[in-house]
């Protein structure tokens, strides 16, 4: 039962994108009910979404296509929104309004989840290290970044070398 509600899950994530994956419509296509889905999954919904996240092929930003999307599954969007234009734009020269347009949703939004850019670029750089992604790395290294400095060795060489080839 679990493979076929994870299943399930990565087809509607497929479809609509994580930031749309409700507890509610996932158990209703599953054919469970809301209330048994920790006991078939053995975990919380939010628990199932952070193990799900490396089973996703294509994670492109969707639009929120629901009236109230999950509170966790809206941040993560918006960090996850964060890091590809961080990625492209430069670390330290994002705005609110770059993430806000690239996310669909309000630069209030923004605010709401993350006080501030400074809040958000330290999100977007712990986050960074946790998912090694070294572009932002060696960013956060040129700066002298505390969550960059504290990358694995082999991560801090990989940052290293597109540090160089810049």
């Amino acid at each position: 039962m679990k493979s076929h509600i994870t299943n399930i899950a990565l087809e509607m994530v497929q479809d609509n994108g994580l930031i749309n994956l409700s507890r509610g419509e996932l158990c209703e296509r599953a054919g469970i009910s809301i209330g048994s889905f920790p006991y078939y999954m053995g975990c919380s919904f939010t628990e199932f979404v952070s193990k799900l996240r490396p089973q996703i092929v294509d994670n492109n930003t969707h639009n929120v296509i629901k009236l109230r999307a999950d509170p966790a599954l809206r941040k993560d969007n918006i960090l996850q929104t964060a890091i590809k234009i961080s990625i492209k734009k430069g670390y330290n020269k994002i705005t609110r309004d770059d993430v806000a347009e690239a996310a669909g949703v309000s630069m209030g939004l923004i605010t709401h989840y993350f006080t501030n850019m400074n809040q958000l670029r330290r999100d977007i750089m712990r986050t960074s290290v946790k998912t090694e992604i070294p572009e932002i790395v060696a960013q956060g290294l040129a700066n002298k970044d505390r969550h960059a400095l504290k990358a694995s060795k082999e991560l801090k060489t990989k940052a290293a070398h597109i540090i160089a080839n810049l």
